[in-house]
């Protein structure tokens, strides 16, 4: 998916600045209902609230986008463990949309769930690293997970199956991250029972649908 980066500004008050190595991910809800990733978006930098309290996290992710407002290399405000709190300091914060439709909700999850797996890939961070807000402070975060009965656990699975792309593409094989964006753009797909065929060559056929699937994509960034 498309990340579509929307910083919050670096002299904003809810704009920590504090350089980070990020270790875990936190998962957030927003209890905000049907708020959308840009509304949060638009929150975060524009609504002197947020400045005030002040707030602030790196991802918002919703049924369509996912929007970051700070680098993965600074720290934001987002468990409520203080400045120099270990939530706070070591953990990227990924907020997940709240939606009374149960459609948009679940494809919202979904949206984290290759975010959470696509992080997790990028910084080095293990799954066990992946937690909820409730970890680092016993706040009810994130609610509808945790309230639905296999919520947490259905959600790390989901991340596990993003990580994992294909049973012969291993997450520390050289193009992992390349195969990994060309499934998530459906630029190209495996060759059936969950294999990719790294090594298989290219046949121009295959190459002319890439190519017109890329120009696609292209034309949608427009």
């Amino acid at each position: 998916m498309e990340i579509i980066q929307d910083f919050i500004p670096e002299n904003r008050g809810n704009r920590p600045g504090y350089a980070m190595v990020p270790q875990y991910i936190s998962l957030h809800d927003t209890a905000n209902p049907n708020a959308t990733a840009l509304n949060h978006a638009a929150y975060l930098s524009r609504n002197s609230v947020a400045e005030r309290l002040p707030v602030s996290w790196h991802f918002s992710v919703d049924d369509m986008n996912i929007v970051q407002h700070l680098p993965c290399n600074e720290s934001g405000w987002h468990v409520g463990d203080g400045n120099n709190g270990p939530g706070n300091r070591r953990s990227i914060g990924i907020e997940i949309c709240e939606f009374t439709d149960a459609g948009r909700r679940s494809k919202a999850e979904e949206n984290a769930a290759w975010l959470a797996a696509y992080l997790a890939d990028k910084f080095n961070i293990p799954v066990e690293c992946i937690v909820q807000h409730h970890h680092w402070t016993g706040k009810n975060c994130p609610r509808v997970l945790r309230a639905r009965t296999g919520g947490w656990a259905g959600f790390i699975n989901m991340v596990k199956k993003n990580l994992q792309i294909y049973v012969d593409v291993p997450n520390d094989h050289w193009a992992a991250e390349e195969i990994r964006f060309c499934k998530a753009n459906n630029l190209m797909v495996g060759t059936g029972k969950d294999k990719f065929e790294p090594d298989k060559p290219v046949t121009r056929a295959q190459l002319a649908v890439v190519a017109a699937r890329l120009y696609d994509l292209l034309s949608e960034l427009k």
